[in-house]
């Protein structure tokens, strides 16, 4: 229809043919999207999909660490001990990673948001806090299942261990008020201050065991990739609480 028919008609059906006719104004005459539209919607996919590989990337050397860094509790086991230690490791590696995903997805970065939008990254933030939960749990299962699930003495020696079961305890219950906190009748405000500092206190924490845990992190390239991913994570932490502070 062309523009002058569909004008003329419109003042035959009255507000709904300005309706149409409005509409009809504000579509391209083409039916192709304009190329800066088709531009920036390439680059969201473009960018998404970076973010995407390099998740995978970074997951993937993170999970190399065990079989390319071996520490001397997995060199002297054998068997079944051997790959319960190593895939005990890998989950840890696994969580400490998701963790600094968990605050990038809801640092607010405004590239995360122009690429993904506030509501998938939000979405993102709780599949992976899900995946964060599951992996906790069996993280612990599998380094004392290599142990024969020998009990940790209270001595000095073991403290990394016990600062695990601590960050352990700690995501746990981050975790259950998260589900169930309709079921608990927590509200809103209340449980996001105890989310937020809860968060907070665990990525603080968590460098005093994986730093001190096992020897692989003591010297050399897993030393300074956890550094680094514990540096980054602590700007990202400090860039949140800024947003939040001072409502930026």
């Amino acid at each position: 229809m062309k523009r002058k028919e569909c004008k003329r008609n419109s003042k035959g059906y009255g507000l709904l043919g300005e309706q149409l006719l409005q509409s009809y104004r504000r579509v391209p005459y083409n039916k192709h999207m304009p190329s800066s539209q088709s531009f920036a919607a390439r680059n969201r996919v473009l960018l998404g999909t970076l973010l995407v590989l390099l998740t995978i990337v970074l997951l993937a050397g993170g999970w190399a660490i065990p079989y390319k860094f071996q520490s001397f509790s997995i060199l002297y086991k054998f068997g079944k001990l051997k790959l319960f230690l190593r895939y005990g490791k890998v989950i840890g590696i696994t969580v400490v990673l998701l963790l600094f995903y968990q605050v990038l997805l809801t640092s607010r970065l405004k590239f995360m948001e122009q690429v993904f939008s506030a509501g998938k990254l939000l979405l993102l933030h709780r599949i992976n806090g899900i995946i964060i939960t599951c992996l906790i749990a069996a993280h612990p299962v599998l380094i004392k299942a290599s142990e024969n699930f020998t009990p940790y003495t209270f001595t000095k020696k073991y403290y990394p261990e016990f600062v695990g079961i601590a960050l352990l305890l700690i995501l746990l219950i981050l975790s259950a008020t998260a589900i169930f906190r309709n079921f608990l009748k927590m509200p809103y405000p209340r449980w996001r201050l105890l989310h937020r500092l809860g968060a907070t206190l665990v990525l603080l924490i968590v460098p005093a065991h994986v730093l001190w845990v096992s020897d692989t992190f003591k010297s050399g390239l897993p030393r300074s990739a956890a550094l680094t991913i514990f540096t980054l994570n602590f700007l990202l932490l400090l860039i949140v609480w800024l947003k939040r502070l001072f409502k930026m």
